[in-house]
């Protein structure tokens, strides 16, 4: 099928909306909205669920602005140029399969978990249901992100005590020499090393370990500005980030959950974790 550069342009602009665009011009296409309608009804006459009506206005008013709609009141819209709609249809079409049956996304992420200990009603459950095939456990996991580091290795954990201060020295005591190792928590009110971080500070030390507080005064405002985030990271491709804290509580009693997450959104984890190390100050 040749396909005209406009018709061509058009598709570039608006292929983002292909799952909605594709029924809406298919409908154009055979004819069944071709006067002023209003977007419910669109909808219905595109097979299109109601609960996407947002998606199908964003579309409406993006193909408006390229001449392919007129808005013909304030709830109604009015199709142009239906020959295009009927070169778009397909490609849409082909566009919105591609995106759900074959495209596989640039981030890969996997599910990390810390069972409470046995006898766990938890664990009987999960067992009993879904099973815990494909789960990952933390324990495993977050050694492995330390090893896999290059150029930089940072956890950033509000909460530690003796037992995680031990399994931070660990992991970082796995990273690899020559990359940067980066510390990220609490200082007390005072600015200082909480206890169970000064017990272990010699041992940070040798391993170049730089310690940092997020825990910023407001000029203009009361309190302070403070982190929640639990983020484990290599470089800027991989990631754990969940609800563990660097204590013997998440480590030996609690359920914790979350995700270890390559690619794109490991850089996104790595822009924000950038923005509070740049923040944060060193501990005392």
């Amino acid at each position: 099928m040749l396909i005209r550069p406009e018709s061509r342009a058009l598709f570039l602009q608006l292929a983002r909306h292909s799952d909605v665009a594709a029924a809406v011009c298919a409908s154009i296409a055979d004819g069944s909205f071709s006067g002023a309608t209003d977007v419910r009804k669109i909808c219905t006459i595109a097979g299109i669920a109601m609960a996407r009506a947002a998606e199908v206005e964003e579309f409406l008013c993006t193909a408006g602005a390229a001449q392919l709609f007129q808005r013909a009141s304030q709830r109604t819209w009015k199709p142009l140029a239906p020959e295009i709609h009927r070169e778009l249809a397909p490609l849409f079409l082909g566009a919105s399969l591609y995106r759900s049956e074959v495209h596989a996304d640039r981030d890969r992420v996997q599910v990390v978990v810390t069972k409470p200990p046995a006898p766990s009603q938890f664990t009987k459950q999960l067992l009993e249901t879904a099973g815990d095939w494909g789960l990952i456990d933390t324990k495993e996991a977050l050694p492995g992100i330390a090893e896999s580091a290059r150029n930089r290795f940072c956890v950033m954990t509000p909460y530690i005590d003796d037992t995680g201060a031990l399994i931070l020295l660990n992991l970082f005591a796995r990273v690899p020499a020559g990359v940067q190792r980066v510390l990220i928590s609490r200082a007390d009110s005072g600015d200082s090393m909480p206890s169970s971080l000064r017990a272990v500070a010699g041992d940070l030390a040798a391993l170049n370990v730089r310690v940092l507080s997020f825990r910023i005064g407001r000029a203009d405002a009361t309190g302070n500005e403070t982190s929640h985030a639990k983020v484990v990271l290599a470089d800027d491709h991989t990631a754990y980030v969940g609800s563990l804290n660097m204590n013997r509580w998440s480590f030996e009693y609690s359920l914790e959950l979350g995700v270890c997450v390559s690619g794109r959104s490991a850089a996104l984890i790595a822009d924000v974790v950038t923005a509070a190390e740049r923040v944060s100050v060193l501990m005392r």
